[in-house]
């Protein structure tokens, strides 16, 4: 049986025994999360799937991700077929010039290296191991015009600004009303969503290497929907956290390939690429009557106005900026977000909000100021959760209620990036103990904890701060 590797894998539909098409259908469908979440809310599910299913036909075509090549090459051995591939993945022959050298360290390198032999992977490395030099690094290697994708704008400056430093290179940019192309392109995953097909194909036939950057949202549609249209030979993915909280990190692999290589946290903490952090639990006196259910977001808006609560945050920001600490305060409403600045800012501390609601040019100047260490405190949400390079940064506080695994573990691994002003890190989480469901969260979180620093639970150090 031959199959056609361009984007993704094509088969003749008539060519596919019907016992091999359901072993593919089995093996490449999962329960679909929306389906789920609309069930758990009691919510009709009209016509949302109850699986989505990645083998598809369109027409006289079957079409498979990319990454299943050898779920496709098992399932044919089982019915005694050979799989030959006829490799149309592009590789341009203009060669990109890169002016300057890349140090890596040995496991970057060998990261490196294994995408060069595989074609295809993803690199799993904790906040503050040098992901984006890993991408870099490939860049170096291969030569190849690139496009690397993310998600948000801040990420796409900070690649720019690494780009033209490390590499010397200067890159293109697709986003912020942009559309700028180069050999090595910076393209936001939302502004490329919204192109016509036909000039999507066109520009990402151009290139023989794709970076996704936070490759974990590769399992969302958007993102999928791109990466599954470019015809890239090589194909990178960059993560910190691959476990997804919907069921669906097997997707990772369907669309960027198996781990090149994984490395934990106690491993850079033992070579000394990481700096290990002290958690702090502040108890509030936060109440509530949580009664379940729907009462849940009433229970955060009361939690952000409680004024107690508040101002036992900002006395804590306040006494570590004073110590000449680079703080982030971390909250999922941007109404927070400002009164806490507000507060801090009264206490002489500068501060600032860092929120998708500040402009582009703006967030890069704050950036550059905390990082200069001539800006104290920053408040930000959820924006700051994936790709805040901020070495400098030796405070996080974690002002409001959460588990989500991914965002515990990169806030945790804000603190870890060493740097030479940096004489130790610390991230405060305010438990509110009092209430029940809350409390039951900051256990999740403090298990999380353990686990990103590699030591059992029970052995977690901790400090306990007084309110």
């Amino acid at each position: 049986m031959r199959a056609r590797v361009d984007s993704a894998i094509s088969l003749d539909a008539h060519e596919v025994p019907p016992k091999m098409l359901e072993h593919l259908c089995r093996a490449l469908s999962f329960p679909n999360p929306a389906y789920l979440d609309r069930l758990r809310l009691g919510l009709h599910t009209g016509a949302e799937p109850e699986t989505l299913c990645f083998a598809q036909e369109r027409g006289d075509v079957l079409r498979l991700p990319r990454g299943a090549i050898h779920v496709l090459r098992r399932i044919a051995a089982q019915d005694g077929i050979i799989v030959a591939c006829d490799d149309a993945r592009v590789l341009p022959e203009t060669k990109l010039e890169v002016p300057r050298e890349l140090p890596l360290r040995d496991y970057q390198v060998y990261a490196v290296d294994k995408l060069a032999k595989v074609t295809q992977g993803t690199v799993i490395m904790p906040c503050g191991s040098g992901k984006s030099r890993v991408g870099m690094g490939a860049i170096a290697r291969l030569r190849t015009p690139t496009l690397v994708l993310v998600h948000t704008l801040d990420l796409a400056e900070q690649w720019l600004g690494e780009l033209k430093g490390r590499l010397g290179v200067d890159a293109g940019l697709i986003g912020d009303g942009e559309e700028h192309t180069a050999l090595v392109t910076v393209a936001v995953v939302q502004a490329l969503s919204r192109w016509d097909l036909s000039k999507l194909d066109a520009f990402l036939a151009d290139f023989g290497l794709l970076v996704v950057d936070e490759c974990h949202r590769v399992a969302a549609p958007m993102f999928h929907s791109v990466v599954d249209r470019c015809p890239a030979k090589y194909r990178l993915g960059l993560t910190a956290t691959p476990e997804r909280e919907d069921g669906l990190s097997a997707l990772l692999d369907l669309f960027l390939g198996a781990p090149l290589i994984t490395v934990t946290h106690d491993e850079l903490v033992a070579a000394g690429v990481l700096t290990v952090p002290e958690i702090c639990s502040v108890e509030t006196d936060f109440t509530y009557e949580y009664t379940g259910g729907e009462d849940y977001a009433p229970m955060l808006a009361a939690v952000v106005r409680d004024e107690a609560r508040n101002a036992l945050i900002v006395d804590a920001v306040v006494n570590e900026a004073r110590s000449g600490h680079v703080c982030l305060v971390l909250s999922g409403r941007i109404d927070h977000c400002h009164a806490l600045a507000e507060a801090i800012r009264a206490k002489g501390i500068s501060a600032a909000v860092l929120t998708g609601e500040v402009k582009r040019t703006e967030r890069k100047e704050l950036l550059d100021e905390a990082r200069a260490g001539k800006l104290s405190v920053l408040v930000a949400t959820s924006l700051a959760d994936e790709g805040l390079d901020l070495p400098r940064l030796s405070r996080v506080f974690l002002a409001y209620p959460g588990r989500a695994r991914g965002r515990t573990t990169q806030r945790l691994g804000r603190l870890m990036r060493p740097h030479a002003d940096k004489t130790d890190a610390a991230l405060f989480d305010f438990v509110d103990n009092k209430v029940p469901i809350l409390r039951r969260h900051h256990l999740e979180r403090r298990r999380l904890y353990a686990e990103v620093l590699g030591v059992p639970a029970s052995k977690l150090s901790t400090r306990k701060v007084a309110a």
